[in-house]
């Protein structure tokens, strides 16, 4: 017992560091077995979990497989499959399978001796798993399938992760301890140090000094005894030439108060003057024989309006008036007591400072600043100004309700914490901005930067910052200038929101679908995995619409959102085209198996009831997928395909999903001997031009025409391009097409060139069309041939589709073809997959507005929403905006409200042929209610 008491008492003994060793060690122990158990646990719930996995994925390949072998009989085969299932699968030992009263059975060979010692593999408790699966074969018997698990793998895994991390472990404890023992060796060297100088300093070496040489922490304490040995030192040196000085100070102290320029008395405790300094003489104009040795008068002729200041019973400051000389002047009075060297109080100095000129210039000054004030009181912005040292001197009233600091609470307080923006990068800039407004003179000047209030609110703002400098240049302190943009920022990411999301449902739109598809493709390019792209439409949702109502229906839709959302993982995307049609991408899929497994969930979360308004309604939904790489590389391909495949989910029952089929696709699309007779028609002159006038709505005026193809077939008579165009759009006939409207086009416009000299073509160009290589050249061939056309009159239409599959190529081209004089139109913008970021890099002169929005846009609300967005982008980025669609008078005065003048549609004129427009003109009469509109009275959205 008392070894262990000496033991102790000789470890407490020791320094702080020495004693942490222990604890440390101890930490160590358990932070290490804590991550071993954290660790050996983890791995085995993954284990468990590859096993479990590997077994099922097993059983979903094998099955049908072995029904289909079982039912042929074909024993050889059956063994053949299930040797490479065991060979193929680590995990597997052993599969079983029982048919017909007959059971065929593979191993894997028996493991050799693993390494893992056996209380390991008791202590992980990892056994294997069987799996047993009946199995009901095409002629009604039931078969058995079974599946066991080795779980040695496992066990040699695990132990090896386990055997690397504990190497690591010893290597990270060794190198701990070998770095504490070197600086406890360094700390005991540089204390033993200290120790010997200081006891030499104690016996009178005042000149000792340690040698500053070792570590960082040796030489700051070498550095810091030896500063501490020197001002000892120099302390001493000063008290020897202090006492030969004090001789002389009092002799020096009284020539400098009659230097001074301050009048200065001395009094007795009675009042008796004992000495005045000539200053004191000067502005009374005594002697100091007149006043020494008699009591002092009284100075004040009116007290200040401010009380003096006292500090205890020693001090007294206060503001007089006096008379001197005849005048009457402003003074401070300032009297403090003294006492002689035995600390008793013996009499009082005093003092006077004229403050006249002071006073007068204060009053100057402040009439001044009250002007100032007043100017920054009436103007809209926030001002702050502040001292060169960063901190508050004035806040105007706007200034004061944005930061919610009053002007006196604010007084004295650094810019930056009154002024607190929430931005770190720009905190600190300003900071440093006011800590060299001195010696700079540039001006800071910030926007869109987040402001703290100091009541919490948050406010964003455009800010300026500069010094104020007197005439000579002296800087006096910073002006900072700021206002309010909260509600203009929060109006742009509205915007910018409602661009790329749906606004009944939330979801993403077609334009932030876009973005969407190119990221999942490449994904799914890097990781080598699937991606169906799966298309979604609402079974009979048009009866639902009709029956309950438009409200109904709406509730209905934004229940179906959340469902998808809900029932697809974070890593998937849900999306919104319009109507009752979704898009969800399902990424990172392995498998038919794993795609035709999520969609089956997904169809059967949509069954379920839904309780909308008191009622329960049953829906159901057909979902048609495409898959990449499978089905192809392109984002509106992929889409395209599975639109198909839906169309033939619903064909074969609804409430079910399709996988599209590349090749009966290509069958049903590839229509050899339909191309060859479009080609003869374009030989032969059987196309027309039909054209569909374009008008000014608000100016009455007509603006333009827009060059539709038809096809007079000798049988069928006129043909709409739906008909025939996606037959040729992927082939290069559509570029013959395309060139030969061109052509018609500016023939017409030479006819149309001095009855109409303001109209405009414009021409539809297809994606193929558009981005062959020589588009450009092919154009400027088709306008030299009408060079009394002026390039101006033509304009050409692109779908968002065209523009954004390869928009660096397709903004060179637009930019070719501007600078010859043709201008470019958007169409069918909202239709598409563009976001704003496409809108912003592509420079169309017009977005033409999709007819789908503008035909249901007066009891549509989604559609309005949508349009007054449209137009709101057009505004934003400046570019002018048309609707087709137009089928009343009514939608054309909504569409002026809403800021479209340009518009075009049944209600205005149908397309016809060339020769019909000269007399549609001259009879054209715009509607009498477009020329009154503003008096329409209408219920917005």
């Amino acid at each position: 017992m008392q070894k262990l008491q000496d033991l102790l008492q000789r470890w407490q003994q020791r320094g702080v560091y020495t004693r942490l060793f222990i604890p440390i060690f101890v930490l160590i122990v358990i932070v290490s077995g804590l991550r071993y158990y954290l660790m050996i646990d983890g791995e085995v719930r993954d284990a468990r979990q590859r096993q479990s996995t590997e077994l099922r994925h097993s059983v979903h390949y094998l099955i049908p497989a072995l029904s289909s072998l079982s039912e042929q009989a074909n024993t050889p085969a059956i063994r053949n499959l299930l040797a490479q299932e065991v060979a193929s699968s680590p995990a597997i030992w052993r599969i079983s399978w029982q048919y017909r009263q007959q059971e065929i059975q593979q191993q894997d060979e028996v493991p050799p001796a693993s390494a893992v010692p056996a209380w390991f593999v008791r202590y992980l408790s990892l056994p294997a798993e069987s799996v047993a699966t009946e199995v009901k074969l095409p002629d009604g018997e039931v078969a058995l399938l079974r599946l066991d698990s080795s779980a040695d793998n496992e066990h040699l895994h695990i132990w090896q992760k386990v055997m690397s991390q504990a190497k690591i472990s010893v290597s990270i404890i060794f190198t701990i301890y070998f770095l504490l023992g070197l600086i406890l060796r360094a700390n005991a060297r540089s204390l033993h140090k200290l120790a010997e100088a200081s006891d030499k300093f104690k016996k009178g070496q005042h000149t000792i000094r340690m040698a500053v040489t070792g570590t960082a922490e040796a030489r700051a304490l070498a550095l810091t005894f030896n500063s501490m040995a020197t001002e000892v030192q120099a302390l001493l040196l000063t008290l020897q030439r202090s006492q030969r000085a004090n001789s002389e100070q009092l002799h020096f102290t009284w020539q400098l108060l009659h230097a001074l320029p301050i009048p200065i008395f001395f009094q007795d405790q009675h009042g008796i003057c004992q000495r005045i300094n000539r200053a004191w003489e000067e502005l009374f104009a005594l002697s100091a024989i007149d006043v020494v040795g008699r009591p002092m008068p009284v100075l004040a002729l009116h007290a200040s309006k401010r009380p003096p200041q006292e500090n205890g019973h020693d001090k007294l400051v206060m503001e007089m008036q006096i008379q001197a000389n005849g005048k009457i002047l402003d003074v401070i009075y300032y009297q403090a007591s003294f006492t002689n060297v035995e600390g008793q109080a013996t009499g009082s100095i005093g003092a006077l400072i004229d403050i006249s000129e002071r006073n007068q210039a204060q009053a100057t000054l402040a009439a001044e600043n009250e002007r100032v004030e007043t100017t920054l009181a009436s103007i809209g912005d926030a001002v702050i100004s502040t001292d060169v040292h960063g901190r508050i001197l004035m806040l105007n009233k706007v200034a004061q309700q944005i930061c919610g600091w009053s002007r006196k609470e604010a007084q004295a307080h650094a810019l930056t914490e009154v002024f607190s923006l929430g931005d770190e990068q720009q905190h600190q800039q300003l900071a440093g901005f006011l800590q060299k407004i001195c010696q700079s003179s540039d001006i800071l000047q910030a926007n869109n930067q987040s402001l703290h209030a100091r009541g919490g609110q948050r406010f964003t703002v455009d800010y300026t910052a500069a010094p104020i400098r007197q005439k000579n240049g002296k800087v006096m302190g910073c002006v900072l200038v700021f206002r309010d943009v909260s509600e203009k920022q929060q109006l742009m990411q509205q915007l910018s929101w409602q661009a790329g999301h749906d606004v009944l449902t939330g979801l993403e739109n077609r334009a932030a679908l876009n973005e969407r598809f190119s990221a999942a493709i490449q994904a799914a390019r890097t990781q080598k995995k699937w991606l169906a792209v799966c298309l979604l439409d609402l079974d009979h949702f048009q009866a639902i619409n009709q029956s309950h109502g438009q409200e109904f229906a709406n509730k209905l839709l934004q229940q179906v959102a959340r469902r998808l959302e809900n029932s697809t993982a974070s890593e998937h995307h849900v999306a919104r085209l319009g109507g009752d049609e979704f898009v969800v991408l399902l990424q990172n899929q392995r498998d038919v198996a794993g795609v035709e497994l999520n969609l089956a969930l997904l169809l059967a979360e949509l069954a379920q009831p839904y309780q909308i308004e008191q009622h329960s309604i049953s829906l159901s939904a057909s979902i048609g997928v495409a898959i990449y790489p499978r089905d192809d590389v392109n984002a509106d391909t992929l889409l395209r395909c599975a639109d198909q495949a839906m169309y033939q989910a619903k064909l074969n029952g609804r409430n079910q999903f399709h996988l599209f089929d590349a090749e009966q696709d290509q069958q049903l699309r590839t229509h050899h001997n339909q191309r060859t007779r479009i080609r003869q028609a374009l030989q032969q002159g059987e196309m027309r031009l039909y054209f569909q006038p374009k008008v000014n709505m608000r100016q009455g005026r007509i603006t333009g025409m827009e060059a539709l193809l038809r096809w007079q077939h000798p049988e069928q008579g006129i043909v709409g391009p739906l008909h025939f165009l996606p037959l040729i759009e992927h082939t290069d006939l559509i570029i013959d097409v395309g060139d030969w409207v061109l052509h018609q086009a500016m023939a017409q416009l030479r006819a149309w060139n001095e009855s109409h000299a303001d109209w405009v073509i414009s021409v539809n160009i297809a994606a193929r069309h558009f981005q062959c290589k020589d588009f450009v050249a092919r154009l400027r061939g088709i306008l030299a041939a009408y060079p009394d056309v002026a390039p101006e009159k033509l304009e050409i239409e692109i779908l968002e589709s065209a523009a954004i599959q390869d928009i660096g190529y397709v903004r060179e081209v637009m930019l070719a073809c501007q600078q010859i004089g043709v201008s470019f139109a958007l169409d069918d913008f909202g239709t598409g997959y563009s976001s704003l970021s496409y809108l912003k890099r592509l420079p169309a002169d017009t977005l033409k507005i999709d007819q789908s929005f503008v035909r249901d846009m007066l009891e549509d609300k989604d559609d309005l929403a949508v349009i007054s967005a449209i137009i709101g982008l057009a505004s934003a980025f400046k570019r002018s905006v048309i609707a087709e669609g137009v089928e009343t008078a009514e939608h054309g005065v909504a569409l002026m409200r809403l800021g479209c003048d340009l518009a075009q549609g049944y209600g205005i004129a149908r397309p016809m042929p060339a020769a019909h427009i000269a007399a549609w003109a001259k009879i054209y009469v715009p509607p009498v209610i477009w020329g009154h509109g503003k008096n329409l009275e209408w219920e917005s959205a």
